[in-house]
C-alpha cells in the first residue's frame, strides 16, 4: 500500500520503460491478426476507443455487441455485428477488444443485463463459443500512452491520459491533502496507482446501493431540494425517499436521452399529486451554457455529449433551470459533462452550499479539476471520496 502520491510518481518514473509501449509497437502487434480488429461493446467506451484508434491510423472492422437491439445498425460508421457472425463474415484471425468497463469481476451497472449476464468471464466465453480465439479487455491497451492523449470523448477510465497526469502531479498531490479522512486518502492513492502503475491492489469498494448516499458522510432530511443530473429512471430519488420516509421538498430531474426521458415520464416512481407538484422532469442536459449540443444517444445509461453525436439535445445551466430556487442536494453522474455542469451551477452552489455528489472518473482531469472547483466555490467543508467499482467508478462528496 502506498503512503503518498509522491511515492507513486517516483515509482512510475523508475518503472516507466517497462510500463510504456509506442504506437508503432501497437501496430506491429495488431498486424499479427490478419483479419483485423473488432470492438465488442457499441457504447461509450467502444466509441471512445474507436476515436483513439482512428487518431493513430488504426481502423477496426466492426463493432460487435451482445445486445440484439443494436445488431445490423451502425455506430460511428462501423457495422454492429452479432457475435455469431464475426467469424463467417471476417475470418478466424480476428482480435476482439472488449470495450466494457469492468474490474474483472463485475460490469458497471450502466450496461444492459444481457451484457453482464454470467459476469466478466461470461462475455469471453460467449465470444469463444462463437469461434473467437483472441480476446482482450481494452484495459490491456493502457500501456500505449500516446493512444489516449487529450479528450477521448466517452468513458475509458481504465486508459487515462498518463502524460497529462505527469504534467499535473502537483494538482494530484493537492487533492490528496484536500481529502478529509483516511478512507478517502487510501482510495485515492489506489486510483492513482492503478492509473499510473496498473496496480490492482484491492481498495475499499462500497455497494451500489450506497452510491450518492454514504451514511458515514452525509445525512438527509425531509426538506431536501434535490437536483438530479443524469436522472435515468429516478433511482436516486427513490434512494433519497428510502432515507427520509418518502419525503422531500422539491425534485428536479435532468435526463437528456429521449428514450430514457420517455421511460421516466411513464414510470416515474411517484403518483401522489402533492408530491408530483414538487417534481420537475426535464429532457435537458446540464451544461455550462444554455443552448444546443450534439449527443450520442445510447437509449440507456451512458448517453454523452460529443461533437460526433448524431442527435441534438437542449442544454441548460442549472442556475437557469433553478432561476433562484434553492438546492440542497446536487448529484451528477453525466458521462464526462460534470465540470461543464458544475460551472453552470456555480451561482446556485455558492448561494445555497448544497451537498454535492459528483462522479469523478469519466475524464482524466476530473480527478483533480473537480476537487479544485469545490475548493473555489464551496465554503470550507470536508471533501470525501468513495469507490463503487474498484478503481474505476468513484464519487466525490462535499
Amino acid at each position: 500500500m502506498y503512503s503518498s502520491v509522491h511515492e507513486i510518481f517516483q515509482e512510475f518514473h523508475t518503472a516507466r520503460p517497462s510500463l510504456e509501449r509506442s504506437i508503432s509497437q501497437l501496430k506491429e502487434e495488431l498486424s499479427a491478426f490478419k483479419d483485423g480488429v473488432v470492438l465488442y461493446g457499441a457504447g461509450s467506451s467502444g466509441m471512445a476507443l474507436l476515436g483513439a484508434l482512428r487518431r493513430a491510423g488504426i481502423e477496426p472492422r466492426c463493432f460487435c455487441d451482445g445486445l440484439e437491439a443494436k445488431w445490423y445498425q451502425t455506430c460511428m460508421g462501423l457495422p454492429i455485428v452479432p457475435p455469431r457472425e464475426l467469424i463467417p463474415r471476417y475470418g478466424d484471425q480476428l482480435l476482439v477488444i472488449i470495450c466494457i468497463n469492468t474490474d474483472g469481476k463485475r460490469y458497471c451497472r450502466s450496461f444492459a443485463e444481457a451484457l453482464r449476464q454470467g459476469g466478466h468471464p461470461g462475455v469471453h466465453q460467449r465470444l469463444h463459443d462463437a469461434g473467437c480465439q483472441s480476446i482482450i479487455d481494452y484495459e490491456q491497451l493502457s500501456c500505449y500512452f500516446e493512444l489516449f492523449l487529450g479528450d477521448n470523448t466517452g468513458n475509458l477510465p481504465c486508459c487515462p491520459d498518463v502524460l497529462m497526469m505527469l504534467r499535473h502531479q502537483e494538482e494530484i498531490e493537492n487533492v490528496y491533502h484536500q481529502l478529509s479522512d483516511p478512507c478517502s486518502k487510501q482510495i485515492y492513492l489506489g486510483i492513482v496507482a492503478h492509473r499510473l502503475l496498473r496496480d490492482k491492489s484491492e481498495i475499499m469498494t462500497l455497494p451500489q446501493s450506497e452510491q450518492y448516499f454514504p451514511s458515514d458522510i452525509l445525512t438527509f432530511n425531509s426538506q431536501e431540494h434535490f437536483v438530479d443530473c443524469g436522472a435515468f429512471h429516478a433511482s436516486a430519488l427513490e434512494g433519497l425517499m428510502e432515507r427520509t420516509g418518502g419525503r422531500f421538498a422539491s425534485y428536479y430531474a435532468l435526463e437528456p436521452d429521449s428514450i430514457n426521458y420517455d421511460y421516466l415520464t411513464k414510470h416515474f416512481p411517484i403518483s401522489d399529486p402533492a408530491q408530483l407538484s414538487r417534481c420537475s422532469l426535464n429532457q435537458v442536459a446540464a451544461w455550462d451554457s444554455d443552448g444546443i449540443q450534439s449527443i450520442c444517444s445510447l437509449s440507456g445509461p451512458g448517453s454523452f455529449i460529443a461533437e460526433y453525436g448524431e442527435d441534438t439535445v437542449l442544454c441548460k445551466k442549472i442556475d437557469s433551470l433553478l432561476d433562484g430556487n434553492p438546492v440542497t442536494m446536487l448529484k451528477m453522474n453525466i458521462e464526462g459533462s460534470e465540470l461543464h455542469a458544475l460551472h453552470g451551477a456555480k451561482h446556485s452552489i455558492e448561494r445555497f452550499q448544497p451537498k454535492l455528489m459528483i462522479a469523478g472518473y469519466h475524464k482524466t482531469w476530473d480527478l483533480w479539476d473537480i476537487p479544485a472547483f469545490f475548493k473555489q466555490h464551496i465554503d470550507h467543508r470536508p471533501l470525501f471520496l468513495r469507490s463503487y467499482m474498484g478503481h474505476l467508478s468513484f464519487v466525490y462528496y462535499i
